[in-house]
């Protein structure tokens, strides 16, 4: 079993977009679902170009090298060996990185032609471990690609290909000794759903579809299947024939649109303006998903016979399609079974009657479709990510002379007591704030001791019912704009159509909740994380503003009393305290901590919404009655602990921002104030800390208490595979902004069913604690498990005070 790839850092070498080149394509979609698999990886890119070009490129670019430069290729290993970049992925492909000298006559003969890998001085000097991406394999190599291949193989910690045809050549063609890793090329999560929609929208309603899509080049056989539609409209006089895609920018430095007028030019010479088509423009994933959606029989009559990856068939076989290909090494894997149907090359005849048969057989045409799908269900983005994340992380622990590693961190068992009960309170135990939604999650409490009772304010995530029919006036929102629009979803959705989203809409008049449901093949739409819905815009652009990213929640979450006279069996309030109330609120209130300060109960929440993630305080006596102060940090800023009293005469409060540029850095601040209104004086406090259990973020999470040694701060620390324990600070009593011991390891990590598996595996989180004793000796800590459920565990105070490390 390898180890996860928390907080990962991934350098690819790669061409990166905006360059329009396949491997580029691939390497944008890798990285796009390696970070939805895992947020914590961080991904950087060293773009390959070509000579005499230049290119803005997003921030992930962090290195650039020049086609054709051997001494780029070593400045850039040499840059990544000091990077703090853990693993290295190259994507690799002949035209990338090798030149081929021509061959020569020489005593009486020709020479073969001679191939130069520059990877290869790359590798040489590289001392990070290294995953090299063979996109293409070609069986009987010449004897000098043998050899190139051979020894990037060799200075390779794991190679990965892409069909289990190329593990075959690689060891018997090329001799390598070590199998490679097969991870299929990935594709969208395509929901086969929508022909008929798609088709009004490309404005082709009523008849069949074929289609190619891609960057346009000699080598994808176009003109055959353009030759073989005379008889495909023989027998279906409506089909159309639709080209999509641009000429290959290579293609066009050489020889400009060429080929594109001569496959215009073959169209009209046979009659047929009426059933071939062509889209010249770059095919954003939305749009190819849409075409696909549409299309009824997906060709790829390509010439190559030796391709061994098509990234347009995987996002053919992805959608369901029925397939009709020449026998390319890719293709013969693929569409064999009867997945597909298998032509000979630079045949319109075969192409023609195998096309024109699918659409007259509708059985034998659905029978193909759901056999494709059922295929490709394995080589989903999400599932070849993780796959990938697998072999990434698995090269890591490597220790070599080259490589070198990484010190193991032994696990150290809890001090916490569990109470019997866990947990104390679940979904199951809170009725919806309104008819429609319902209770999801029940975590993350504030809590109190008030007269005779523990009160708890309780985080409740909702959503609208899953599995529920979207209504006939159901909503759904327009993300193609800059700001997301209501509008009616339409007809013709079903409860697995659709994910359901609940927000607080503040243009209307009063203020309302709204359910909105979101169609699941809305082109650009991640959900991969169960607590978000992430919304790409797929149009493009070179700037953090530009990359038109919008997130929602999955919940929308008030807060809740609970009350109870042991502290363990609770009584929940069958109302909300506190409902989302302002455009700050939009997706919910989060995570609140109540401090007693002179007779009041000050509570600090998140106030959650499109403007950010801030936080707000509100006062109450009883938890019954609460007056709203408003926002008291602005985004993005959670985690606020407000300390019960004052020091050295002000109030103090643990914070936690949360920084979007340079190093991004999450990690406990303090600051202080005269009034609990206007803060100042922000200072790091406890930051995360390299090669521990806190080493990705750290954030505060009960209120301090008073020992004998200063305060007691008992917080939450998240490691490199994203799992949250609670920790310890010791601050001192006088000038809490000086930390004077801290744990050293955990104090509670997630060990428990509830706690490893729920919303978000592996958390324990805590927001609240009650003494259990007048002196304080032994306390409750109330935290939220895996995000889902609420439970309690005992600790003694003394215990965590002697697990604290000097600082």
């Amino acid at each position: 079993m390898t180890k996860r790839a928390g907080g990962m850092r991934i350098a690819f070498v790669s061409s990166a977009v905006p360059r329009r080149c396949g491997i580029a394509t691939f390497s944008a979609d890798l990285i796009a679902a390696v970070r939805a698999s895992d947020p914590t990886v961080t991904c950087r890119i060293a773009a390959i170009e070509e000579p005499a070009t230049l290119r803005p490129y997003p921030s992930d670019v962090r290195w650039r090298l020049r086609q054709g430069e051997p001494k780029s290729y070593r400045a850039a290993a040499r840059s990544i060996n000091s990077s703090n970049a853990d693993v290295v992925n190259v994507q690799h492909e002949f035209g990338l990185y090798g030149t081929w000298e021509e061959p020569k006559f020489i005593a009486g003969r020709w020479t073969d032609s001679v191939y130069d890998d520059n990877l290869l001085q790359f590798l040489e000097e590289l001392r990070k471990p290294v995953v090299t991406t063979m996109h293409t394999v070609l069986p009987r190599p010449t004897p000098s690609i043998r050899e190139a291949v051979r020894k990037i193989a060799e200075l390779s910690d794991e190679v990965i290909v892409m069909a289990s045809t190329a593990v075959d050549i690689l060891m018997n063609d090329y001799g390598l000794t070590k199998s490679p890793r097969v991870i299929p090329h990935g594709m969208p999560v395509i929901e086969p759903h929508g022909r008929l929609r798609f088709k009004a929208k490309l404005g082709v309603e009523g008849r069949p579809l074929i289609s190619t899509f891609g960057l346009v080049d000699p080598r994808k056989g176009l003109q055959y299947m353009i030759e073989a539609m005379p008889d495909v409209v023989a027998q279906h006089p409506e089909s159309l024939y639709l080209i999509a895609g641009q000429t290959h920018p290579d293609l066009l430095r050489v020889q400009g649109e060429r080929y594109r007028n001569s496959l215009i030019a073959q169209t009209r010479s046979l009659g047929l303006d009426d059933h071939v088509a062509f889209i010249d423009s770059y095919m954003s994933q939305g749009d190819i998903i849409e075409l696909l959606l549409a299309t009824d029989v997906y060709v790829t009559p390509y010439l190559d016979p030796n391709q061994i990856t098509s990234g347009t068939l995987s996002y053919a076989l992805g959608a369901g399609k029925a397939v009709v290909s020449t026998r390319y090494l890719h293709a013969s894997e693929a569409l064999s079974d009867g997945r597909g149907v298998l032509v000979e090359f630079r045949d319109p005849g075969q192409l023609g009657r195998a096309v024109a048969e699918i659409l007259s057989d509708s059985a034998a045409k659905k029978s193909l479709e759901q056999a494709a799908f059922a295929y490709a269900h394995d080589a989903t983005w999400p599932r070849s990510a993780r796959a990938f994340l697998d072999v990434m992380s698995g090269v890591m622990p490597a220790v070599s002379p080259k490589h070198g590693g990484r010190p193991q961190r032994k696990h150290v068992g809890d001090l916490g007591h569990r109470v019997p009960e866990n947990p104390v309170l679940s979904a199951s135990d809170v009725c919806p704030s309104l008819p429609g939604l319902e209770v999801v999650s029940v975590f993350n409490a504030a809590a109190a001791r008030v007269d005779d009772d523990v009160v708890l304010l309780m985080r409740v995530g909702e959503r609208p019912l899953v599995g529920a029919i979207p209504p006939a006036d159901a909503l759904t929102l327009d993300l193609t704009g800059p700001e997301p629009q209501l509008k009616q979803l339409g007809s013709g959705y079903g409860p697995e159509d659709v994910i359901g989203i609940a927000f607080l809409d503040t243009e209307h008049d009063p203020a309302r909740v709204v359910e909105a449901f979101i169609p699941r093949g809305t082109p650009g739409l991640d959900l991969s994380d169960p607590r978000t819905i992430r919304y790409r815009n797929l149009t493009g652009g070179f700037t953090a503003a530009a990359d038109d990213v919008s997130d929602f929640l999955t919940q929308m979450s008030h807060l809740r009393v609970a009350r109870s006279r042991d502290g363990i069996h609770f009584q929940v309030e069958e109302t909300p305290a506190i409902l989302p109330a302002n455009r700050f609120e939009e997706y919910g209130c989060e995570d609140p901590r109540a401090t007693f300060i002179d007779g009041v109960w000050h509570i600090t929440y998140v106030s959650v919404s499109r403007l950010g993630i801030s936080t707000s305080r509100l006062t109450t006596t009883d938890f019954r009655s609460y007056h709203r102060h408003g926002l008291t940090f602005l985004p993005d800023h959670k985690d606020v602990v407000l300390f019960p009293g004052r020091a050295g005469g002000r109030f103090a409060a643990l914070t936690r921002p949360m920084p979007q540029s340079f190093g991004r850095v999450l990690g406990i601040w303090i600051a202080f104030s005269d009034d609990l209104v206007h803060w100042g004086e922000h200072t790091p406090l406890a930051l995360p800390r390299p090669g521990m259990w806190d080493e990705l973020r750290t954030g505060a999470s009960t209120v301090p208490f008073r020992v004998a040694g200063g305060w007691l701060e008992i917080y939450h620390g998240v490691d490199r595979n994203a799992r949250y324990s609670l920790g310890a600070l010791l601050l001192d009593g006088d000038e809490p902004s000086r930390v004077v011991a801290r744990s050293p390891a955990p104090i509670l990590v997630p060990t428990e069913p509830y706690e490893r598996k729920g919303l978000y595996n592996d958390v324990v989180f805590a927001c609240g604690h009650v003494p259990l004793d007048a002196a304080g000796e032994n306390i409750r800590v109330y935290y939220g498990a895996a995000d889902s459920c609420l439970a309690a565990a005992d600790f003694k105070v003394q215990d965590i005070l002697n697990q604290l490390q000097p600082c």
